[in-house]
Protein backbone atom coordinates (compact mmCIF):
# COMPACT_ATOMS: atom_id res chain seq x y z
CA UNK A 1 0.00 0.00 0.00
CA UNK A 2 1.47 3.37 -0.97
CA UNK A 3 1.48 6.47 1.20
CA UNK A 4 -1.38 8.18 -0.66
CA UNK A 5 -3.55 5.15 -0.10
CA UNK A 6 -2.62 5.08 3.60
CA UNK A 7 -3.51 8.76 4.02
CA UNK A 8 -6.83 8.21 2.29
CA UNK A 9 -7.58 5.24 4.52
CA UNK A 10 -6.66 7.28 7.59
CA UNK A 11 -9.04 10.03 6.50
CA UNK A 12 -11.78 7.46 5.91
CA UNK A 13 -11.27 6.08 9.42
CA UNK A 14 -11.60 9.59 10.88
CA UNK A 15 -14.71 10.12 8.74
CA UNK A 16 -16.09 6.83 10.08
CA UNK A 17 -15.54 8.02 13.64
CA UNK A 18 -17.49 11.16 12.78
CA UNK A 19 -20.31 8.98 11.42
CA UNK A 20 -20.35 7.08 14.72
CA UNK A 21 -20.54 10.44 16.52
CA UNK A 22 -23.51 11.50 14.40
CA UNK A 23 -25.29 8.25 15.23
CA UNK A 24 -24.61 8.61 18.95
CA UNK A 25 -26.01 12.17 18.84
CA UNK A 26 -29.20 10.86 17.13
CA UNK A 27 -28.74 12.85 13.94
CA UNK A 28 -30.71 10.26 12.02
CA UNK A 29 -31.76 12.56 9.18
CA UNK A 30 -28.17 13.31 8.17
CA UNK A 31 -26.82 12.25 4.77
CA UNK A 32 -23.25 12.06 6.09
CA UNK A 33 -23.35 8.27 6.78
CA UNK A 34 -24.56 7.58 3.24
CA UNK A 35 -21.66 9.57 1.78
CA UNK A 36 -19.26 7.69 4.07
CA UNK A 37 -20.48 4.26 3.01
CA UNK A 38 -20.30 5.16 -0.68
CA UNK A 39 -16.73 6.48 -0.30
CA UNK A 40 -15.74 3.51 1.85
CA UNK A 41 -17.16 1.07 -0.70
CA UNK A 42 -15.31 2.78 -3.54
CA UNK A 43 -12.03 2.77 -1.60
CA UNK A 44 -12.28 -0.91 -0.65
CA UNK A 45 -13.09 -1.92 -4.22
CA UNK A 46 -10.22 0.11 -5.65
CA UNK A 47 -7.59 -1.09 -3.16
CA UNK A 48 -8.61 -4.70 -2.47
CA UNK A 49 -9.33 -3.97 1.18
CA UNK A 50 -9.80 -6.53 3.91
CA UNK A 51 -13.31 -5.38 4.83
CA UNK A 52 -15.86 -7.82 3.38
CA UNK A 53 -18.29 -6.47 0.82
CA UNK A 54 -21.27 -7.96 2.67
CA UNK A 55 -20.37 -6.00 5.81
CA UNK A 56 -20.14 -2.72 3.93
CA UNK A 57 -23.43 -3.34 2.12
CA UNK A 58 -25.18 -4.38 5.35
CA UNK A 59 -23.99 -1.24 7.13
CA UNK A 60 -25.15 0.91 4.24
CA UNK A 61 -28.56 -0.79 4.23
CA UNK A 62 -28.93 -0.19 7.96
CA UNK A 63 -28.01 3.48 7.46
CA UNK A 64 -30.62 3.78 4.73
CA UNK A 65 -33.18 2.09 6.97
CA UNK A 66 -32.57 4.71 9.65
CA UNK A 67 -33.59 7.42 7.21
CA UNK A 68 -37.24 6.30 7.51
CA UNK A 69 -39.18 8.32 10.07
CA UNK A 70 -42.11 6.00 10.64
CA UNK A 71 -40.27 3.49 12.85
CA UNK A 72 -40.85 3.36 16.58
CA UNK A 73 -38.11 4.21 19.10
CA UNK A 74 -37.26 0.63 20.06
CA UNK A 75 -36.75 -0.44 16.45
CA UNK A 76 -34.62 2.63 15.77
CA UNK A 77 -32.42 1.81 18.78
CA UNK A 78 -31.98 -1.75 17.55
CA UNK A 79 -31.07 -0.72 14.01
CA UNK A 80 -28.74 1.99 15.31
CA UNK A 81 -27.03 -0.56 17.60
CA UNK A 82 -26.53 -2.96 14.69
CA UNK A 83 -25.19 -0.20 12.45
CA UNK A 84 -22.77 1.05 15.10
CA UNK A 85 -21.57 -2.52 15.64
CA UNK A 86 -21.00 -3.07 11.93
CA UNK A 87 -19.33 0.32 11.62
CA UNK A 88 -17.06 -0.55 14.54
CA UNK A 89 -16.00 -3.80 12.88
CA UNK A 90 -15.40 -1.97 9.60
CA UNK A 91 -13.22 0.63 11.32
CA UNK A 92 -11.34 -2.07 13.25
CA UNK A 93 -10.55 -3.97 10.04
CA UNK A 94 -9.59 -0.73 8.31
CA UNK A 95 -7.25 0.21 11.14
CA UNK A 96 -5.70 -3.25 10.81
CA UNK A 97 -5.08 -2.54 7.14
CA UNK A 98 -3.49 0.78 8.07
CA UNK A 99 -0.95 -0.62 10.52
CA UNK A 100 0.09 -3.58 8.36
Amino acid sequence: MNSASEVTLGLLIIFGLFVAFTRLKNWLDSNVPIFFYVLFFMYMQANDGSVPLWLTCTSCALALLLRFEFMNAAFIRGVKFLELGALGVMLYLSFGMLIH
